[in-house]
């Protein structure tokens, strides 16, 4: 999930929380139904370290939506197709369960 691209403009680039003229680490962390690396993918949650300091990711911030999301699950999936008026293909395709 791009902060940027879900309404959440102050989070990252030059100056922002993640301040992107810095170096910085993004973790990218894939979570699964049992806490396995074998069980079932379930979430896709992204944190980033700049200075020591280790930084969440923010809530989404875009309008018709009722539950904003810090993280990739097959609920947020679900809320932007349907607030953006798409097709959930993601879904009819298998959901985060497929891609794992």
């Amino acid at each position: 999930m791009n902060p940027y691209r879900a309404g959440v403009k102050d989070f990252y680039g030059p100056g922002k929380t993640v301040d992107t003229t810095k170096p910085l680490t993004v973790v990218t962390q894939f979570i699964t139904t049992d806490g396995t690396d074998t069980g079932d993918l379930k979430e896709i949650r992204r944190i980033f370290v700049q200075d020591g300091k280790v930084i969440q990711h923010p809530k989404s911030n875009v309008p018709g939506i009722s539950t904003q999301h810090d993280s990739i699950t097959d609920d947020m999936c679900a809320s932007f197709k349907g607030a953006m008026g798409d097709q959930n293909d993601f879904k009819n395709k298998g959901g985060l369960h497929q891609m794992g």
